[in-house]
């Protein structure tokens, strides 16, 4: 009996070892991509770098210029398309200013540089929702880089390919890909310079026009619907709210003199998993023709418009992100008023 059960012991502590021998190398990877991610993070945030990238999809591409610095501990960053229009992104700290031509208001992403995502786990543990592999290596813009292929783990959101500086971590191009792997939307460094010192003038506005400013505050998310008297009934597991601007009716901030109150209350909500962003803008509409559902995408972008009848008025739903259109839809058509 000793002997089988002393039997059986070496057995189990061999296919432990067998297991584990099979698991290190998954392991090491692991701790490699989440290594490579808090590089990439880091660099984003701290290197100084100055380069020309493209973005687009097989529809449209365009060009632009970026530079970023940190100067005691905040963060600069300027980007001027060099195709179309002419506009400018600046930004310094959370103060950020759009400039382009015309009198009219646009609506845009307070975040200036297009090729920040959160990869490196700021909001609700996004390996939860994606898997991380390492790839090969290849060159961009003429330096070795390094592939991160970030998988969904549901059909809620889309995946990305990154690739990553050898030397500094900065991320050098990410594709935005579907299901069937196809590229919805690229963007790719094709000059840059890491760790160049840049001066004061790299962060003045070049071109004349229409400045707006961005006034999105964070929140916590129980905060922001009970400020805004709206809920939103469905969202993907791992959305948070990253950012918020509550306004009243008649368009002014809720501090301003001539706000509404109450019912008036109309908001704008931005919402991430860490990688994705998705913003619900909540309108009125009374007087307007009432509209079916309307859905449309542009590469990676995607927005869905809904229209909600209550007692007193009509409100119009949009919301736009960089998800599916079923996940759009399904969000639409759950925001209700509190």
């Amino acid at each position: 009996m000793l002997l089988l059960l002393n039997g059986r012991r070496l057995l189990l502590k061999l296919a432990g070892l067998f297991l584990l021998a099979l698991l290190l190398p998954v392991m090491a990877q692991a701790a490699d991509v989440h290594d490579w991610l808090e590089r990439m993070s880091r660099a984003q945030k701290e290197q100084n770098y100055r380069g020309v990238l493209i973005y687009g999809n097989h529809q449209r591409w365009e060009t632009l210029q970026l530079a970023h610095a940190v100067r005691q501990g905040v963060e600069y960053e300027r980007l001027l398309h060099l195709t179309g229009a002419p506009r400018e992104v600046i930004r310094q700290g959370h103060d950020v200013t759009c400039i382009h031509p015309g009198e009219h208001m646009m609506r845009f992403n307070v975040q200036a540089n297009p090729l920040k995502r959160d990869f490196a786990y700021q909001h609700a543990a996004p390996d939860a929702y994606y898997g991380f592999t390492l790839g090969q290596q290849s060159r961009v813009a003429g330096r070795l880089a390094q592939r991160i292929d970030v998988t969904p783990k549901d059909g809620y959101r889309y995946g990305y390919q990154l690739w990553l500086d050898r030397d500094s971590g900065l991320l050098l191009r990410s594709d935005l890909v579907d299901a069937r792997q196809q590229v919805l939307e690229r963007f790719q460094f094709a000059a840059i310079e890491i760790g160049v010192a840049l001066a004061d003038s790299d962060f003045l506005p070049q071109s004349q026009g229409h400045r707006l400013a961005a006034h999105m505050a964070s929140h916590e998310s129980t905060d922001v619907l009970e400020q805004q008297r709206w809920q939103i009934g469905w969202l993907p597991r791992g959305f948070m709210v990253a950012a918020s601007q509550v306004r009243a009716q008649n368009g002014n901030a809720l501090n301003h003199p001539a706000a509404d109150s109450g019912q008036g209350t109309l908001a704008t909500l931005m919402y991430t998993d860490g990688l994705a962003a998705i913003t619900v803008f909540v309108d009125d509409a009374s007087g307007e023709l009432p509209m079916p559902l309307m859905k449309q995408q542009w590469g990676a972008t995607a927005a869905v418009v809904s229209y909600l009848n209550t007692d007193e008025r009509q409100y119009r739903i949009s919301v736009v992100g960089e998800v599916p259109l079923l996940t759009l839809e399904k969000i639409a058509t759950s925001v209700m008023p509190q």
